[in-house]
């Protein structure tokens, strides 16, 4: 009978994730990069162009911010069934790491830590409200979390090595170098703990080989050193770009103000295995610890990337039930249920949850959407604004396939431009211009030359 309610708590903790995953779907969804990558992986289902991605017409028409084999997914997906069906495959890989999460967990710690690290995990915001979104993230932190599996769990032969390098060179290929950092950061840690330098010298080996097909498709393949090499990684690295923070603290800010609500059981899963005498628990420790130390390294640092390491944080968390396991398995029928209960809640509240957690739509889906509605997707609009608004052009476009040219000034209206303008409040009003609509910030304008 334990094994039974073990498995049905289990199940239920998944089955919360996926309620959660696709909770903000319900809602009006405006995140930047998730509609950027959404209008890049249409174009590139419309247009064929695999390996030479675009974003707008007059901004990025060879989008070069990442290699484009992350968005293939995404764009075979639009093919297939449009955009929901991307987003289907995005809330599918971040179920599968929530699977994956458990897995690891269960091997390493039992069935109740695992069943606790699935749910910090699924529970976090920040990973469900963006794990079901057409972002980079979902695929990157799947694969190469899948990578540093073998080495977590001990396997040693060379099939195992194989399929992490294998798994970390597609991670790779998603987005780049950090595609390998759970790799090194799993061995490093096996390797510390098993005093073992030939782990660490197997490890670097298999994330440089990992590295290969991304280095020669950017090597080789015309136009992406200068624009992905140089300026995206390079520039990431030593800081030569402005956006981000330079800050080498600034992972350790993200975790403490995102990782919520599993933040106590974080700090309760490094206490437990401080005194515990549970290798498994310290290599875990290490395992996330690895991994913000080497996040804290590019002189250029988001937010989102420290999602790759919400996996080895949340089996960290997991530690923190180790004491409870006899008790938990004496009274495994009623956390079950409990889990159950949770799990229904979840599905039944996930409409209300979906708009809680996404806020007010764009004014481009309210109080300007008629006046929009008179467009047809692929007219375009200009979008006027210093510095530039990348919210609103990524809106426009994801939402009503619209072709933004951004501005950061209004010229005089003339014939044969575009029927539309949204510039940024306050205005010098240009000649020819009329203002037909003004909320949060933006003024809607027709554009009235004959």
């Amino acid at each position: 009978m334990p094994d039974a309610a073990e498995r049905t708590a289990q199940v239920s903790a998944l089955a919360l994730g996926a309620a959660l995953l696709v909770a903000p779907w319900f809602g009006h969804f405006d995140d930047t990069d998730a509609q950027l990558y959404q209008v890049v992986a249409r174009k590139m289902a419309e247009r064929g162009g695999w390996l030479d991605p675009a974003y707008l017409d007059r901004l990025y028409p060879h989008f070069r911010e990442h290699l484009p084999f992350g968005l293939w997914p995404f764009a075979a997906a639009d093919l297939l069934g449009g955009q929901a069906l991307a987003r289907a495959v995005a809330a599918s890989s971040s179920l599968a790491t929530l699977a994956l999460v458990a897995w690891i967990a269960r091997r390493m710690l039992g069935a109740w830590p695992a069943i606790a690290a699935t749910l910090v995990l699924a529970l976090t915001e920040t990973f469900f409200r963006y794990g079901g979104a057409t972002r980079l993230d979902p695929p990157l932190v799947l694969l190469a979390n899948l990578a540093a599996a073998p080495v977590l769990l001990g396997a040693t032969g060379a099939a195992s090595w194989a399929f992490a390098g294998v798994t970390a060179a597609a991670a790779v290929l998603v987005k780049g170098p950090f595609g390998i950092l759970p790799l090194i950061a799993a061995c490093g840690a096996r390797a510390i703990l098993d005093r073992s330098p030939k782990t660490l010298l197997a490890g670097a080996l298999a994330a440089g080989l990992a590295l290969v097909p991304a280095v020669a498709f950017v090597v080789l393949e015309p136009g992406w050193w200068d624009t992905y090499g140089r300026n995206q990684l390079f520039a990431s690295a030593v800081g030569a770009r402005t956006d981000g923070a330079p800050q080498p603290w600034f992972p350790l800010l993200t975790l403490l103000g995102r990782f919520w609500p599993g933040l106590p059981l974080l700090a309760a899963g490094v206490a437990v295995a401080a005194r515990s005498r549970s290798r498994e628990a310290r290599m875990l420790c290490l395992f996330a610890a690895l991994q913000i130390a080497l996040l804290c390294l590019p002189a250029r640092k988001v937010w989102n990337h420290l999602l790759i390491a919400y996996p080895a944080l949340a089996l960290v968390s997991g530690c923190a039930v180790l004491p409870l396991r006899g008790w938990l398995s004496r009274n495994a029928r009623g956390t079950a249920a409990a889990c159950v209960a949770l799990a229904l809640a979840a599905f039944v509240s996930a409409p209300a949850l979906g708009r809680l957690v996404d806020g007010h739509p764009c004014v481009g889906a309210r109080e300007f959407a008629g006046a929009l509605d008179g467009l047809a997707p692929g007219d375009p609009i200009l979008v006027v604004s210093s510095p530039t608004s990348w919210r609103m052009l990524a809106s426009l476009s994801a939402e009503r396939r619209l072709e933004p040219d951004p501005r950061d000034a209004l010229a005089p209206a003339i014939p044969g431009a575009p029927r539309l303008a949204l510039a940024t409040d306050p205005l010098s009003l240009a000649p020819g211009w009329r203002e037909i609509g003004r909320a949060r910030g933006w003024v809607l304008l027709r554009n009235e030359a004959k």
